[in-house]
């Protein structure tokens, strides 16, 4: 198993339950490639059934393999092993069955590095700050419950709350979002060339359209930084 890849295998592939037409991606070293597919089904100790890659032909049977694939809240690795190639009625694969898959949790805490502009508006004229709203902010972190935005002066004191108005890109469609937030840290960057204050924010009375596109863009970039773009381009296309 890849050392990008090693967690606590801490679950069987048949108790997570993959659902069918589940986006998979595989990597072979020899040759060195990824293949992009879907999960026909599985049965237990035996093997998985995956719909033929466009682009895997190069492979043999028996070539070994890394697969990944999401289901639920969960991101899933193990190696396996190219069994059988067939071509009728319509091309699969058959996969050899994990003895064991690592296993990490998409969760509610997870933060994720941006790099996004947004705008910030007083909430409800609390705050008297000299100059003039809405402040456009950089945000440099992201969770499904708040994040860190860095502004030239500090937007107000601890528990003083802010309107945030975001443009996040989710599976290529812009979401323009609207976000109450708490101030829950100010801390002045030291050895900043200009003055930068960082502040950390905690969200609040999210609706649930909103909350739904945060929870996707989140993912979207967890997703990214753990190497997972291939099975994100897929599901977008």
């Amino acid at each position: 198993m890849p050392q990008s890849l090693t967690q606590q295998a801490v679950r069987t592939l048949a108790e997570l339950d993959p659902s069918p037409g589940a986006r998979v991606q595989l990597e072979s070293r020899t040759p060195s490639g990824r293949y992009q597919t879907v999960l026909i089904g599985l049965h237990e100790g035996s093997s998985l059934i995956v719909a033929a890659p466009r682009s895997g032909l190069a492979l043999n049977e028996g070539a070994r393999l890394t697969a990944k694939l999401i289901t639920g809240n969960f991101i899933v690795a193990f190696s396996t092993r190219l069994l059988k190639i067939a071509a009728q009625p319509y091309g699969y694969w058959h996969l050899e069955y994990p003895q064991q898959v690592e296993v990490r949790r998409l969760r509610r805490h997870t933060r994720v590095p941006v790099n996004l502009v947004l705008s910030v508006d007083p909430y409800e004229d609390q705050m008297q700050i000299s100059g003039h709203w809405p402040v456009t902010a950089y945000c440099t972190d992201l969770s499904i419950q708040g994040g860190c935005i860095q502004t030239p002066m500090a937007l107000g004191k601890v528990n003083d709350k802010v309107l945030l108005t975001l443009r996040l890109r989710v599976a290529d469609n812009d979401q323009v979002v609207l976000v109450s937030a708490r101030i829950r840290s100010v801390q002045p960057q030291a050895g900043s060339l200009s003055s930068v204050v960082s502040h950390g924010l905690e969200f609040e009375d999210l609706d649930e359209d909103v909350r739904l596109i945060l929870t996707a863009f989140v993912y979207q970039q967890f997703l990214i930084e753990t190497g997972h773009i291939e099975i994100l381009s897929s599901e977008s296309n």
